[in-house]
Formats: C-alpha cells, structure tokens, sequence
C-alpha cells in the first residue's frame, strides 16, 4: 500500500535517518506480549544538530515526498513528533506495530490514500485503510488529529481495542521501564529474548562465539540523548555472570579488530577512536556499556564515502 508505505519510510527517516517521557496514550497501546519495543522523540531529535544533519541528507528525497506532503498536508519533517514500534514477533517475519504521535489531517489523508488505490473498512467505529489484500498489506488507521497507527492487521486491530482500556496492558515494571528510559533518552528500545537478534551476525571471526554468548542475553535495552556529545547507552541482562563476562570478551575482541585495521582504512580509524572512549562494566549477570560521541565525529561517521570525496580539499 502505498500511503503506509511512504508514511513508515518518512518516520524512520525522520527519526534514525538512525525518545520526555513515552507517551501514556502510546504505551497504553503497545501488546502485552511484545518482545522488541523501540521509540523516538522527533521534536527532540529534529531540534540538536545532528538531527538537523540528517534532515539536510533527506533533501535529495524531497521530490519523491513532495506529493504525498501537498496532497494529505502530513510533513514528517515538521508534524511528526513521538514514534513508538513494538513487535511480538519471534519468528521474525517483520511484523511490527507502529504507534505515532503527530498532527495529521485525517479527511485529506483518507482522500489521497483512496486516489491511490486504498480501501477502506471500519473497525469499531475507526476507519481503517489498507490494500487490496489485506493480509499481505499494512493498515493505518487514524484515531484523532494527533495519533496514529500502522502495521498488521491483527497488531492495528489490538491497538485500537487497547486504546479504549483505561490501563496499560503491558506489565507494569515494562510500562514504568518504557517511562524511565524515553524520560531520559531520545531514542530508545528494550527488547526481551535477545539471543535471536544475534543470528543475524555471520563474521566468520564471531561465528564460534555466537550461540555460546550472544544467546545468553535475557534482555537488552538501550538510549541515546542527543547534544553537542551524543550519548549511548546499553544494557544485557545475561543468562550467568560467566555469560556477562564473556560478552565483554567479545566487545574487546570486536574492537581489536577495529584498532588493528586503523591505518589501512580511514573509518576504521574513526570507528578506533570512538571506541577507544567506550566504558564497558560487567556486575554478576548484567552488563552496562555507555559512549560518548562528539557529534561532529559521528557525523563525519555517517556521511557517504561520495560526499567526503566531493568535499575532500583538492592538493
């Protein structure tokens, strides 16, 4: 479907090109059995410098959103403000519900989403507009002028029934967890059953190592708070304190790795002297890693090979 298309590509571009507090309504929304749980102020981020780096790199995108932002009203750029995504998918078949707060003209939405082919059906009073078929096409549905939600059917359909409890869903040590870190954080994610995430590594250097430690994460959750110094933060809970430590082994090991090819190549050594502030803790079972990054470095990091090239001093 095209309109849950290019409204899921503008958020994520917004917000990661990568979240004060989560917002209740938001939380209140997310399925209780939600293994990965991530967020992102975007009023926050689109203020500090880095954010508004990486909306000058979305210009080269502008054309393709130019229809889309005169025909619903609906800038990203400038109406989005909080992103919340939540999955209880552990199958990993990219089913995800994504909650958003922002300010959306829903008539002019609905409109240009029909002109281009969308249905539309009414759930509990809410209209909905998917695809032609809907089991293979992401939902969105508008539930006032400030919020909306998006994915798959079934995940569309519980968020708008949740919406309508007086409490949150979630446990609440999740819920006040979500809280303390979209509190402190710009972004934000917790997830639970960590160790499926580590299938997705294949260096062959790691290989070994994979299942005996990755997979001994019962959880992760992570930050990072924007400012002329960019802070990150993670944190796994390990199986056993033998697991914790092993997993900064790991960490140690990856960033020899780096340091060992800093004069061959230039991110490398970029990546080296970022790690080189890196300040990684292991304490019985749990592990705690914080970063502090210049953000001019982490610019510098993010900018394409191309455009270094292009702006290189000519000798």
């Amino acid at each position: 479907m095209t309109l849950f298309r290019n409204v899921a590509l503008a958020v994520i571009a917004t917000g990661f090109g990568l979240v004060s507090a989560a917002d209740p309504a938001l939380i209140k929304m997310i399925p209780p059995d939600a293994t990965f749980v991530a967020g992102f102020h975007a009023d926050q981020i689109k203020s500090s410098r880095f954010g508004q780096y990486l909306l000058d790199q979305m210009k080269e995108e502008e054309a393709k959103l130019a229809k889309f932002i005169s025909a619903t009203g609906f800038d990203p750029r400038r109406d989005l403000t909080e992103v919340v995504f939540a999955s209880a998918d552990s199958e990993r078949r990219g089913k995800v519900l994504m909650l958003v707060k922002g300010r959306f003209d829903a008539q002019r939405i609905r409109s240009f989403a029909q002109s281009e082919g969308a249905n539309k059906i009414v759930y509990q009073g809410v209209d909905i507009l998917t695809g032609g078929k809907p089991e293979s096409h992401g939902w969105l549905a508008l539930l006032d002028a400030a919020t909306a939600v998006a994915g798959d059917i079934d995940y569309v359909k519980g968020a708008i029934d949740r919406g309508r409890q007086s409490a949150a869903a979630l446990d609440p040590k999740t819920a006040n967890r979500i809280t303390e870190l979209g509190t402190r954080y710009d972004a934000w994610m917790l997830t639970a059953g960590a160790g499926r995430l580590a299938s997705g590594l294949r260096h062959k250097q790691i290989e070994g190592m994979r299942g005996a430690m990755l997979e001994g994460m019962q959880s992760v959750v992570g930050g990072v708070r924007f400012g002329a110094n960019i802070e990150l933060m993670a944190e796994a809970e390990m199986r056993t304190e033998k697991d914790a430590s092993a997993l900064v082994d790991v960490v140690k090991f990856l960033s020899s790795m780096v340091e060992l090819n800093r004069d061959k190549d230039a991110k490398a050594a970029e990546a080296a002297e970022l790690l080189s502030r890196l300040d990684l803790k292991a304490t019985g079972n749990q592990l705690r890693m914080t970063l502090t990054v210049p953000e001019d470095a982490l610019e510098r990091m993010v900018k394409p090979a191309s455009h270094r090239k292009r702006n290189a001093p000519v000798i």
